[in-house]
């Protein structure tokens, strides 16, 4: 292929990407959703106030709703707390209860994305080290393979860990996390004793907010026992 066909083929592929609608093209989530939570969409018209008895009529991934009659109030689309995991489009628009009024156009689409409950994993390679053992003891946080994120989500993790069921106030002391979180390398000479090291893992997904940040978390932990390493034996000699 000459360079003047491909270049000839370039314009051609933007000309036709252009003639694309907005809503054909891959859209970012507005907001993401997380166990339950809900959100409500709230719409606004440009250059027009709904009236009482007008019909809103919401299309939620590409099926229109029954018209709702404004009352005033009414004109929100409430997200179902149930809302299956996954993408989700919706667009609104309004039919004037004045027939001499043109409906609107339907708006762009608004996408929410519904996330999997967070489930994760912590691991290490075995369960029992001895203090110079320690600093090769590299415990892993990760996502569990039974969930699935979509593009642009990220797992971060965070760590704590309790010595004897005391809580740990300076994990610091005891070792270092990688920067998002997924490892947690001891440090040598970890004082002896039983440890466990939990993770929080959180869904990261940039600017875009998740409702509710709070709960949408998974903690898992691993149990390590570090003991002390014998000291140099001195020998007697007995008749």
């Amino acid at each position: 292929m000459t360079k003047r066909t491909k270049k000839r083929n370039l314009k051609i592929f933007v000309f036709l990407i252009c003639l694309l609608p907005v809503s054909a093209l891959a859209q970012s989530p507005s907001v993401y959703l997380c166990g339950t939570n809900t959100v409500k969409l709230n719409p606004a018209f440009s250059g027009y106030t709904p009236a009482n008895g007008d019909r809103i009529v919401w299309t939620v991934d590409g099926t229109a709703e029954a018209p709702v009659v404004y009352n005033g109030s009414n004109a929100f689309y409430q997200i179902a707390a149930g809302l299956a995991v996954g993408s989700h489009t919706y667009s609104v628009q309004v039919i004037p209860a004045d027939a001499n009024l043109c409906p609107s156009d339907a708006s762009d689409n608004t996408v929410v994305e519904k996330l999997p409950a967070p489930v994760i994993v912590v691991a290490a390679p075995g369960s029992t080290y001895c203090t110079d053992q320690t600093a090769s003891t590299v415990i892993t946080a990760s996502k569990d393979a039974s969930i699935t994120l979509p593009a642009g989500v990220t797992m971060t993790y965070t760590w704590s860990a309790t010595l004897g069921g005391t809580a740990v106030t300076d994990i610091s002391t005891l070792g270092t996390a990688s920067g998002s979180g997924d490892t947690f390398t001891l440090k040598a000479g970890v004082a002896p004793g039983d440890y466990v090291f939990a993770a929080v893992g959180s869904y990261a997904t940039g600017t875009v907010p998740i409702v509710d940040a709070a709960t949408c978390t998974a903690t898992a932990s691993k149990a390590i026992t570090v003991t002390a390493k014998p000291g140099k034996a001195t020998i007697s000699v007995a008749p």
